[in-house]
């Protein structure tokens, strides 16, 4: 979804946010409600990292711009990798309908980076990136969904995302990486 110039600018004014951060974070909402709403993601797909801290868990002054998120959707390998190039369509297909040109990254066995462009209401390009995590597929804890603190007047709804010992787990294990 574009969001207008004049628009984009009466949010950041509201927010106190910079227009460009913004305008990443509403893309990064539009596209965790697409991927929670998509009919193949639904219950596939778990956010965690900074953005789930920054803007589901805590309310922070801070945006995130990147997107990290589990598969959840098997436990065994052969549903996962049965599954993974269903997930991936369809996690491409979200980010074409927000209008977003996907450049993947693969890294490794675990996943992916994807790198998202953009044309920016500010008659920039933008970015942002998400990465796709395949290897830890079974949360220790629940999952919860939970309504992201809102932005101005965008918020993210019901949206799949670890619980908060699996994320501050995440953090430490980064941290010691």
């Amino acid at each position: 979804m574009k969001i207008s110039r004049q628009r984009l600018l009466n949010e950041s004014q509201a927010t106190g946010f910079r227009p460009e951060m913004l305008e990443k974070a509403i893309h990064l909402l539009n596209l965790l409600d697409g991927f929670r709403s998509h009919p193949f993601l639904k219950g596939r797909l778990a956010l965690k990292g900074g953005t789930a801290l920054n803007l589901f868990l805590f309310d922070l002054p801070r945006l995130s711009v990147d997107i990290d998120l589990n598969y959840i959707g098997a436990a065994d390998r052969e549903t996962m990798m049965a599954e993974r190039p269903k997930v991936e369509q369809a996690v491409e297909a979200v980010c074409a309908r927000e209008g977003l040109q996907t450049v993947r990254v693969p890294s490794d066995h675990a996943g992916g980076k994807w790198r998202l462009r953009y044309e920016s209401a500010l008659g920039e390009g933008g970015n942002l990136e998400l990465d796709l995590n395949f290897m830890f597929r079974v949360p220790l804890w629940p999952v919860e969904r939970l309504d992201s603190k809102p932005l101005g007047t965008y918020r993210a709804t019901e949206i799949p995302v670890l619980d908060i010992h699996e994320l501050a787990a995440g953090k430490l294990a980064a941290l010691l990486a």
